[in-house]
């Protein structure tokens, strides 16, 4: 399939299905660099280390960034 059948039909989805594809598309892109586990591994040591977000920070965060269609 050619990146214009692809744009194509990317066309026809609805925008929560290019949401989603935009989404699988940035993991894809991410999936084999280095640099993207060295950072996931510094985070989940953070929060390991006891410095992460409370259920309810999470939850505001997600509004938040909902209401701002990111």
């Amino acid at each position: 399939m050619s990146v214009a059948e692809l744009k194509q039909a990317v066309d026809g989805l609805t925008n929560e299905e290019r949401l989603e594809l935009g989404e699988y598309l940035r993991w894809r892109a991410s999936r084999d660099d280095p640099a993207w586990h060295a950072e996931l591994g510094r985070r989940l040591d953070q929060s390991l280390g006891g410095n992460s977000a409370n259920a309810s920070e999470l939850y505001s965060l997600n509004d938040r960034l909902n209401s701002e269609g990111k």
